[in-house]
């Protein structure tokens, strides 16, 4: 099975969920619940790790962490593991109680941190535990509400920050809770159809800016198809972004023929997508839209024979092969 990558980078935001095994509720009364916000906070100071901000539902947790260390396995090993027993000897069980490893997504600041702070203090509502999410004892909400930090839990330089121009904190997050823009819980709905994406929350500055950082070209053990289609999805936008720059267009050019004229662009994006990234006709016929793999094939073949015939033809593909292959740091 391939396990999720795991993107560490000091300073680093991520959104940490982790169900009970089976679906079996990880907190049974009011003691396991305060239990694990102990524990929480005892790895928070060993590991110099902060909560941004929680939930704790019966049979799962979402966390907002923040690792100025680049130490998330450290801390998570510990929180998970310090739980399971304190659990198991509660109850007098053995074995795992959660399914597997953790997830971890990074998060991009500012706005993207906001919007899984609503969802975390939401999901209480949501799942019909509580009317209201104030109701709620096991999430950091009602934090929010009273402006109250610990030395654990910090959050008012983040409010700080995204509400600047307001001058009442608590009624600037009371207001943004009661917005209808639910980005985050649509981007987790969806994250599952998209195995690489799916690792990281932000704009796509921020998710390329990642990807080149601190996953291209990496050697991920166990995570090879996760690291080849990342290495692939940054190729292709090389490989668009150099046409487009060659050729002066838009990049709407690249998706579509014109009947009775040759799309001269768009058949050496397809061209350069088979040679730099070696992805199956299939794949590329996909990335560029309206024709099947054996078009894709046939496109492929119809720019290397203009090559052999045509050299100043072959001197701009090269040049553009070349482009293409330079790794962006």
């Amino acid at each position: 099975m391939v396990r999720q990558i795991r993107i560490l980078f000091e300073g680093a935001f991520y959104h940490v969920l982790n169900r009970g095994q089976g679906k079996r509720d990880i907190f049974l009364n009011d003691n396991d619940y305060k239990d694990f916000l102990r524990i929480i906070k005892e790895t928070c100071q060993l590991h110099e790790v902060t909560i941004v901000s929680y939930c704790l539902m019966p049979n799962h947790y979402h966390l907002l962490v923040h690792t100025p260390n680049a130490n998330l396995p450290d801390f998570m090993r510990q929180l998970n593991g310090v739980y399971t027993q304190d659990f198991n000897r509660r109850y007098k069980h053995d074995g795992p109680l959660f399914k597997g490893r953790y997830k971890a997504i990074v998060v991009q600041e500012g706005s993207y941190l906001l919007q899984l702070i609503k969802y975390f203090h939401n999901n209480p509502v949501k799942a019909g535990i509580v009317q209201k999410n104030s109701f709620y004892a096991y999430s950091s909400h009602n934090n929010y509400i009273r402006q109250e930090e610990n030395e654990w839990l910090r959050f008012l330089d983040l409010l700080r920050s995204q509400f600047a121009q307001k001058k009442n904190l608590k009624n600037a997050y009371m207001d943004f809770m009661k917005t209808n823009n639910d980005k985050a819980e649509e981007f987790l709905r969806e994250k599952s159809k998209k195995a690489v994406n799916a690792i990281i929350y932000g704009d796509e500055a921020y998710m390329d800016e990642i990807k080149i950082k601190y996953l291209q070209g990496k050697s991920l053990s166990g995570e090879i198809p996760q690291a080849k289609q990342i290495d692939n999805d940054l190729k292709i936008k090389k490989i668009k972004k150099e046409v487009i720059e060659v050729f002066k267009i838009k990049e709407k050019n690249l998706y579509y023929s014109v009947r009775g004229r040759e799309n001269i662009p768009r058949i050496m994006a397809i061209s350069l997508s088979r040679e730099c990234s070696g992805l199956s006709y299939d794949k590329i016929a996909q990335i560029f839209g309206g024709i099947k793999y054996k078009s894709a094939a046939k496109y492929c073949e119809r720019i290397k024979q203009r090559c052999e015939s045509d050299e100043r033809f072959k001197s701009l593909f090269d040049e553009l092969k070349r482009r293409c292959s330079q790794v962006e740091t």
